[in-house]
């Protein structure tokens, strides 16, 4: 959600007065009704993104899966193309943002449309259905030889790989819904973990914009502020820490509240602070439920107002048993 929404900031100002070409697709069947959201995914709160992954698709193309991991929001994926390590996304879904005009716009059966847009570190595309709730899928560089023209290319052709595999399984209707266990996140309504006075005081603004995420297991408080935006996503995840999972306080080596805490400040005035809820019970046990306080534009500020936030947001957490 965050960087989704860091991203849409940077290209409504470099693209809006931009003319992006259409391409047109087959023409829809009149008989055949417009995909909405709902039919292709199901019940928007519940969409596991992981089962939209088309990993055998992806193998046939010499990309190798190294991790995949079901989240609230989204599905976090770890892939190799060569030497080069890439982080891929499917998920967020949000309400398409017309406004903001994509590099390439393409209209496929059933008034979907899959628009591109390129960056020097994200390659992303958007399935838009036609009632306007749009699915991301975007790639970020991870490690090996990305850079320049090079890395770019590598991102794109994964971003292409997984949407066309995401594309196939909507129309097919072949994604899943994911089923939580009993104590997990899906009990809680992230939007109570904080208010919006509460935001207003922490980020020292005037007023707060509030947007609850459109899949459930998210919500955000921001506004334009010194001529950027200032705000806080609360987010619901998962989380694979790998073998650190049998002893998840080594890698949440802080504590906020009583609760163990991680802060990860990325630069740019954004920061994260993270807190285990539980481990999942699953075939995978290294994975974990978190909840996230991300705050952006505060500049050298943003990891201490995550932290005052984080301390009344953990208050508001059920008691973590490790």
């Amino acid at each position: 959600m965050l960087l989704r929404r860091l991203a849409l900031f940077v290209l409504f100002g470099i693209l809006l007065a931009a003319c992006a070409p259409t391409v047109k697709g087959e023409a829809d069947a009149g008989q055949v009704p417009p995909l909405e959201s709902g039919e292709a995914l199901g019940d928007l709160t519940t969409v596991d993104f992981c089962t939209l992954l088309d990993k055998q698709g992806l193998r046939e193309a010499d990309v190798s899966v190294e991790l995949a991991t079901s989240g609230f929001l989204r599905c976090t994926v770890e892939v190799e193309l060569g030497m080069v390590g890439l982080s891929v996304t499917i998920g967020d879904l949000y309400w398409a943002t017309p406004f903001v005009e994509a590099d390439e716009s393409r209209e496929l059966a059933r008034s979907v449309h899959r628009r591109h847009f390129e960056e020097e570190a994200v390659c992303w595309r958007e399935l838009v259905f036609s009632d306007e709730v749009a699915l991301d899928i975007s790639v970020y560089e991870s490690y090996g030889d990305i850079g320049g023209a090079e890395g770019d290319a590598e991102m794109c052709i994964v971003a292409d790989l997984v949407t066309d595999g995401v594309q196939q399984a909507v129309y097919s209707g072949g994604g899943e819904s994911m089923t939580f266990p009993e104590g997990s996140l899906d009990e809680q309504e992230p939007c109570s973990l904080l208010s919006a006075d509460e935001v207003i005081d922490v980020l020292d603004v005037e007023d707060v914009m509030y947007e609850h995420a459109l899949g459930g297991g998210g919500c955000s408080w921001w506004w334009w502020f010194d001529e950027s935006y200032v705000g806080t996503d609360v987010e619901f995840g998962v989380v694979d820490l790998g073998a650190g999972a049998a002893d998840p306080e080594a890698y949440y080596g802080d504590e906020v509240v009583g609760r163990p805490t991680r802060t990860d400040d990325f630069g740019d005035g954004q920061c994260r602070v993270e807190t285990p809820h539980m481990i999942v019970p699953s075939e995978v046990p290294t994975e974990l439920e978190v909840v996230s306080v991300y705050t952006y534009g505060k500049d050298d500020e943003s990891c201490t107002a995550a932290r005052k936030l984080a301390k009344l947001a953990w208050t508001r957490l059920p008691e973590y048993e490790g």
